[in-house]
């Protein structure tokens, strides 16, 4: 499915199902010319829509298409792409509190016949989280590798040159692990022997140069770099809510129980729709309580309930009492409940 949305207000714009065998670069064409229909039935300007891409849908007939379009854009571009003088830029200027730990730098290039603004953007706690992510994966593949470098002095190991050096490949094939660990099989006395380093320069080399840097490439040539990065984060806000929708519980948006085309497009209608209310109780919530994620807006939502206690009547006649209360609240509660209106469902109501 291809979404659009709108990254002021997090409204569900518009939205595409596609197979699910079709790459989403071969889709793009059509999310665009939907996209385009929708702009020029509402009367709006073409270039004041910046439409963020991921790497999946980064091409050059994509790129084109955008520039048809008249669209702006912004795309990650890959590492290897990138002007090397700007990848390895360490003159890096920190954008402001609105974009905490970041850092940046840009400068125009060529790419695809026309000039365009790249920007590097350096993460300091994207880059904490690779490094993280690095340190477990080397300390993973160093015991498979001790593993079976142990198993190769066993008499009965059968193992191939073949087999042994794809199972290494295998667990080298995470990023930046053949930069990092090195090894050497030789054959001695009808026996194969495994020894492998870890290379202790490299880690310094990635810290300095890899680690917490992204790449991006737009066609707003008048925009400053931190307005780049701010309106690639929005793609964010896309990425979150297809996550509530398949691993999380925000509408439930599988198992759907639907086999056809036509009542597939209906589920997924509504839970478009339920996104943009949820996402408009959403940023109404945000006066009340800032930061609050859609997860925990929800389970404190759900922990607001209302209360119908029923008394009988005064003597033989007239209607039954009725007295309505909310559950008790916490402070995030009470506060949610105020911006939301929820407080007046809490009020007694007489029949």
């Amino acid at each position: 499915m291809s979404y659009v949305l709108d990254g002021e207000n997090g409204l569900s714009i518009c939205h595409h199902l596609y197979q699910g065998n079709v790459a989403d670069a071969k889709e793009f064409p059509e999310a665009l010319h939907r996209m385009r229909t929708l702009l020029d039935r509402n009367q709006i300007a073409p270039d004041t829509v910046t439409r963020v891409l991921d790497r999946g849908s980064a091409a050059l007939v994509n790129t084109l298409e955008l520039e048809k379009a008249g669209v702006g854009w912004i795309s990650s571009l890959p590492w290897n792409q990138a002007p090397a003088e700007l990848r390895s830029c360490q003159q890096l200027t920190q954008l402001s509190s609105q974009e905490p730990g970041v850092s940046a730098a840009a400068q125009t290039m060529l790419a695809h016949g026309k000039e365009y603004l790249c920007v590097v953007k350096y993460s300091a706690p994207f880059a904490s989280e690779q490094l993280h992510s690095l340190t477990t994966s080397v300390s993973k593949v160093m015991q498979s590798l001790r593993r079976l470098a142990r198993k190769l002095q066993e008499p009965s190991s059968a193992l191939t040159e073949k087999g042994i050096r794809f199972k290494i490949a295998r667990w080298l094939s995470s990023q930046h692990m053949r930069d990092l660990i090195h090894y050497e099989l030789e054959k001695h006395d009808g026996r194969w022997n495994l020894q492998f380093n870890f290379d202790h320069r490299a880690p310094e080399q990635l810290i300095d140069n890899r680690l917490g840097r992204t790449v991006l490439l737009t066609n707003h040539l008048d925009w400053t770099p931190e307005q780049v990065i701010t309106a690639y984060s929005g793609q964010q806000h896309i990425e979150q809510v297809f996550r509530g929708l398949k691993d999380g519980d925000w509408l439930g948006w599988g198992p759907m129980h639907h086999w056809t085309d036509q009542k597939i497009r209906v589920h997924a209608f509504y839970c478009m729709l339920g996104i943009s209310l949820l996402q408009y109780v959403k940023r109404q919530a945000q006066a009340a309580w800032p930061g609050l994620s859609t997860e925990q807006l929800l389970d404190q939502l759900r922990q607001i309930e209302k209360y119908n206690f029923l008394y009988p009547t005064q003597g033989n006649k007239g209607p039954n009492r009725v007295a309505t209360v909310l559950s008790k609240l916490t402070l995030t509660q009470k506060k949610l409940a105020q911006e939301l209106g929820l407080d007046q469902l809490g009020s007694t109501q007489r029949r």
